[in-house]
């Protein structure tokens, strides 16, 4: 039964990367960082269309059966229950307006005015659903230059039978939503990964995470899927509430789409966090992100260090505020998380691995803090190639407001748990280059981090996994890389891209050149010196 389903699972994987080249070949003049903005609305079309016409034929089956609950002879009442849009959102549907849907939309496949009635149909749904989608779906088809015989092969493409089919409860064009976003993401290069994370690595955080009440923040949050993996983790509980935002507008339509595909709710605010915090306010019993890999480590400007107050309160560590690196935003991004969190919340995040160990003064600061104080709960560090965009490695870091033994969870504050995680990992099939986290590891990683925040300090497990105390942090000078605690090989890997380590190293060698300069001439005046003095003394 296994191998079936397993076989199956292959079967629709195959199928979705097959349309996805597919899609690819329909592209024609639309440029490719453009494209997604023309295909993923038409699956949204879809999806929204395959749940309503699903739902609506299930509604009209039990009006009609004398031993269903909903079975009427009145026709009205009929009526009033197939067309009531609480019978579809009750089981994650909506009711479409009838130029939205697909089958009025492959009707009409051959009209001249094609794409104007593509985007009437998503105005239609923006009016439809005001609250959820207003601002969301542009009209942008009609105007655009995209040939209408590449629109129709979407369309044709987009139209398979198989969508409609029953899958084990697999939700295809969930499935081939979430694909093409990852997809998407991979052409554009190191852009894309600021929109969409790796399943496995948003997996490996909810795991770890836990969320299973209260609210759920994401400062950063991409195309969602940290809220969506949420409530699967749950199991559609409905008792997580999210907050995010979103610096980008494209990305930030995306992910109030995707909360609206998967039945979710979410407040997302469209703003800068560093210099905008639209959720300032707000405080998370959980916070899961991925942000940007050293933000401003390229150019001269760097991130923006320069417009965030000297005393905004998110740089507030203890009772000092803490400098800012110019030109990398990691540890903005870890104090504000920190700041987001109420007491006896938790905070998973993403990072560049090089931020384990960097040595500038800034960044260290803040990473010697982060540990004196003992928010810093557990350190993972994974292999490189689980984003299809950088080979770098990744680690995942976890600061807790709840390490005083509070909140059901046990004393730990003197206390790290390390976890080295870069041998795990396998290639995905069909790729040369990208990994994945299989289930089996990823509780491997989750399972040791529960009992050390649950049950005790776990087992050490030499080479994974070890426990270690802050004196310990301090002999390392506050290096966080979890193979000197476990007892891995360190393996001399460059943790940050050579392109964005360069100007670090430059302005180093730079400020050592200026010491050695200061220093020679401090030596030439101590010679000066001794030589005017003995002169006077052979007088």
């Amino acid at each position: 039964m296994a191998k079936t389903q397993q076989q199956a699972s292959n079967g629709i994987s195959d199928f979705v990367k097959e349309l996805w080249q597919a899609a690819v070949e329909l592209k024609g003049t639309i440029e490719p960082s453009d494209y997604k903005r023309y295909v993923l609305p038409l699956i949204f079309l879809r999806f929204l269309s395959i749940r309503f016409e699903k739902r609506r034929h299930e509604l009209t089956e039990m009006v009609r059966e004398p031993e269903s609950p909903y079975y009427t002879d009145n026709t009205e009442e009929a009526r009033e229950i197939v067309e009531d849009p609480d019978e579809y959102h009750s089981v994650g549907a909506f009711m479409v307006p009838e130029i939205a849907t697909w089958n009025y939309i492959v009707a009409h496949a051959q009209d001249d005015d094609l794409k104007v009635k593509i985007d009437d149909a998503l105005e239609a749904l923006e009016r439809a659903y005001p609250e959820q989608l207003r601002g969301l779906l542009p009209r942008i088809y009609a105007g655009s230059n995209m040939d209408v015989e590449n629109l129709r092969g979407l369309i044709t493409l987009f139209s398979k039978q198989i969508f409609g089919q029953d899958h084990n409860g697999t939700d295809l064009i969930g499935r081939v939503y979430e694909y093409f976003i990852g997809e998407f993401a991979s052409s554009e290069g190191k852009r894309g990964g600021e929109y969409f994370t790796p399943e496995s690595i948003v997996k490996c955080l909810v795991k770890m995470i836990e969320p299973t009440e209260g609210v759920v923040m994401d400062p950063c949050c991409g195309s969602g899927g940290m809220f969506v993996q949420s409530d699967i983790f749950t199991a559609h509980s409905q008792k997580l509430s999210f907050v995010g935002q979103e610096s980008k507008d494209f990305t930030y339509r995306l992910c109030k789409m995707n909360l609206f595909m998967h039945g979710l709710n979410g407040r997302i605010e469209l703003g800068n966090s560093y210099h905008d915090d639209k959720l300032q306010g707000v405080k998370a019993d959980y916070l899961l992100a991925n942000p940007p890999f050293n933000d401003g480590s390229k150019g001269n400007n760097g991130w923006g260090s320069d417009r965030v107050p000297k005393k905004d309160p998110r740089l507030k560590l203890g009772d000092q505020y803490m400098p800012l690196a110019p030109k990398n935003g990691n540890t903005m991004w870890m104090m504000n998380f920190l700041y987001h969190l109420k007491d006896g919340g938790t905070a998973g995040f993403v990072m560049a691995t090089g931020e384990l160990t960097n040595s500038e003064t800034a960044r260290i600061e803040v990473r010697k803090h982060l540990v004196e104080l003992g928010y810093v709960d557990c350190i993972v560090q994974l292999t490189g190639q689980l984003f299809a965009n950088t080979q770098i490695p990744c680690s995942l870091w976890f600061l807790s407001k709840n390490r005083d033994g509070s909140h059901g969870m046990r004393e730990r504050k003197n206390e790290i748990l390390f976890i080295d995680g870069r041998s795990l990992g396998a290639l995905i099939p069909g790729s040369r280059k990208q990994k994945a986290l299989s289930e089996e590891e990823l509780e491997r990683i989750s399972s040791v981090y529960r009992e050390f925040k649950r049950t005790g300090v776990p087992e050490a497990r030499p080479g994974f996994a070890a426990v270690a105390t802050i004196d310990a942090v301090r002999e390392y000078n506050y290096a966080l890389s979890p193979g000197r605690y476990v007892g891995s090989e360190e393996i001399d890997e460059d943790s940050e891209p050579f392109e964005e380590l360069f100007p670090e190293l430059t302005a180093k060698l730079k400020g050592q050149m200026r010491e050695g300069r200061r220093l020679q001439e401090q030596i030439e005046r101590n010679l000066d010196s001794v030589v005017w003095g003995e002169s006077l003394n052979g007088l």
